[in-house]
């Protein structure tokens, strides 16, 4: 099975798209996770750059908006089928609010099997705050009351919900394991979604903690004789990378500290 590496658009979008496309495949990832543009001319543009530079893709969708459920829904729909018709190898999706119904957001998760069938393009649901799955515990009873929902694993954030390393949700994290087809590597902590710095030796314990979870994932879908599995390293820059309280500038470089863990991913993880 082969480890695809990508590296996420957010922080990288002021180089302007050949810039940035450019940057990420000199760094030597295996492609891009981005949203897709709506204009014909920028989706024309973006997918004669991943020839160009020889990358995949992974459609973000994170645009769905709405002042009511309903304008949700349809805003949802319109944004996975402009996705899925882009035909990149897969689908993230920031799914729904977490102060929505198991109802509402379960129309959603409907939705999007129904264009995942449409269009035969892989849709995984990211663990997100502010999204339907935005704990551990409220996402098992998704998990449980929905079989086929698939997700993208950022258990960053379910750390940073739980103010835990989540070692009481242990069946939890086997079934989010069960149901992981894509990885955000971003090692969270107790009260925050993004450590300081990973490759400092105090954040060593959390690391390793992360590094058996994606490992697990990788080992599964190993045994599913899965062609590839996916990991895009998602540090993000500020405000999610600290600053300087003087200064007022950030502390490190987030598409650093990115890259060291696409390197970090591509010695550790057995595949």
């Amino acid at each position: 099975m082969q480890l695809k590496i990508f590296c996420a658009w957010w922080g990288l979008d002021h180089l302007g798209l050949e810039g940035m496309i450019k940057k990420i495949k000199e760094k030597g990832y295996d492609g891009i996770e981005c949203f897709i543009p709506s204009e014909e001319e920028e989706r024309k543009e973006l997918q004669y750059l991943l020839s160009k530079y020889k990358l995949d893709i992974i459609a973000h969708q994170f645009q769905a908006e709405g002042k009511t459920f309903e304008e949700f829904a349809d805003s949802f729909r319109n944004h996975l089928i402009s996705a899925s018709k882009f035909n990149p190898i897969k689908i993230n999706s920031h799914t729904g609010k977490d102060f929505w119904s198991i109802e509402h957001n379960g129309k959603l998760i409907d939705i999007a099997e129904d264009v995942e069938r449409d269009f035969g393009i892989p849709i995984v649901h990211e663990t997100h705050r502010g999204r339907f799955l935005y704990s551990a515990s409220v996402s098992k009873i998704y998990m449980e009351k929905y079989v086929k929902l698939r997700i993208n694993a950022d258990f960053s954030h379910w750390v940073c919900v739980s103010e835990s390393m989540l070692q009481d949700q242990n069946k939890t994290i086997e079934l989010a394991i069960q149901r992981a087809d894509h990885i955000h590597a971003r090692v969270g902590y107790e009260q925050g979604a993004q450590v300081p710095d990973p490759r400092v030796l105090d954040w060593q314990g959390h690391l390793d903690v992360f590094m058996f979870w994606w490992q697990s994932i990788v080992d599964r879908q190993n045994n599913e004789g899965k062609e590839y599995v996916t990991i895009t390293p998602e540090f993000g820059p500020p405000p999610y990378t600290f600053i300087d309280p003087y200064t007022k500038k950030p502390i490190n470089d987030f598409f650093e500290i990115n890259c060291w863990m696409k390197d970090y991913l591509r010695k550790n993880i057995k595949v």
